[in-house]
């Protein structure tokens, strides 16, 4: 009998597996009608390492991450340990900016910070690819996006992306929220934290121009 997939994103099913005796998620990156077969394969091979990679220089950075338990880039497919927990998001729905939820933002901070510093940008950092696990530590999943890189810009996206994210989904426990996670990010990145920060609103004051100048253009037709 075909298992079904338990999450079906644009790129890649996920499946709830057994793997050497432990629960395990498989991460299996589709194919694409819409690109040439060749191109298809290639493409899906090297995101398929560049994802292991990642993932494992994160570990090694001492992110807390799930650990990559088996790679078959040429099945395109990545075996990952299974995390018990709820997504972050979802707690911050039930609990608000609890001093629970501000500590695990605190932590989260100290992984992304961890990450850059490691010359890692996430690329997805949002509160729905957070998992926090039964002892309330965050594991930032979903590395599909990840890629090794020193570039500051790409840094701050991540800390802007998260920022969106919360204005998105938790608008009233925006400062609160940020501001725990902030303090992680500068408790392990120092100076640096300042340089991002300056970054992400250079980020956000050009989104407010786009809009802008999208909305212009919008009423002016």
């Amino acid at each position: 009998m075909e298992i079904e997939p338990v999450f079906k994103g644009a790129e890649a099913y996920l499946y709830l597996i057994e793997f050497a005796g432990m629960k395990a998620l498989a991460k299996k990156r589709i194919a694409k009608d819409y690109r040439h077969r060749v191109l298809d394969e290639r493409l899906r091979y090297e995101r398929t390492v560049e994802e292991a990679r990642t993932m494992l220089a994160a570990l090694e950075a001492g992110v807390t991450v799930p650990s990559v338990l088996y790679v078959d880039p040429n099945e395109k497919l990545i075996i990952i340990e299974y995390v018990e927990g709820v997504v972050f998001r979802e707690l911050i729905e039930v609990e608000g900016c609890s001093e629970r939820v501000r500590k695990i933002a605190h932590r989260l901070g100290e992984n992304v910070a961890k990450l850059h510093l490691a010359g890692i940008a996430h690329g997805d950092v949002t509160t729905s690819n957070v998992i926090v696990s039964n002892n309330d530590t965050p594991f930032i999943i979903d590395f599909g996006l990840a890629k090794k890189t020193r570039d500051i810009k790409e840094h701050a996206v991540d800390v802007h992306l998260f920022l969106r994210s919360l204005e998105s989904t938790h608008p009233e426990h925006r400062d609160c929220i940020y501001q725990a996670f902030i303090d992680g990010y500068r408790s392990v990145a120092g100076d640096y934290t300042d340089k991002i920060l300056a970054k992400v609103d250079e980020i956000r004051l050009m989104g407010r121009y786009v809009e802008a100048r999208r909305q212009r253009t919008v009423w002016s037709m």
